[in-house]
């Protein structure tokens, strides 16, 4: 007797509990969002998602200097080639290649 109460008190207590989460919540907006990542982390999720559907993405970066004068774009484009720790909007865009070239300067 104590050996089917025993199974029915541990079969009664093992049960599941299904809070697992999809791999679409767990990489939407929202959840990382709410989960402490930063926004640069949620663009690179985001960037990588569209990538893989074979959909084009705009940067926050991008979508923030649209409207900007050719004048303005020209002298950007002049700092981001002089500066090396600005963002030249090639990240994930490009295929590395091993030799080194012209466009690595």
């Amino acid at each position: 007797m104590k050996k089917v109460l025993t199974a029915l008190l541990s079969a009664s207590l093992v049960s599941p509990a299904f809070a697992g989460i999809t791999a679409e919540e767990a990489s939407s907006l929202n959840y990382l969002k709410n989960h402490g990542h930063s926004d640069s982390i949620v663009e690179l999720v985001e960037m990588s998602k569209a990538s893989a559907n074979g959909e084009a993405y705009i940067t926050m970066d991008e979508a923030r200097h649209a409207n900007d004068t050719k004048f303005v774009k020209f002298w950007r484009k002049v700092l981001i080639y002089f500066d090396p720790a600005q963002d030249d909007g090639q990240f994930m865009r490009h295929n590395s290649k091993i030799t080194p070239s012209t466009d690595d300067l």
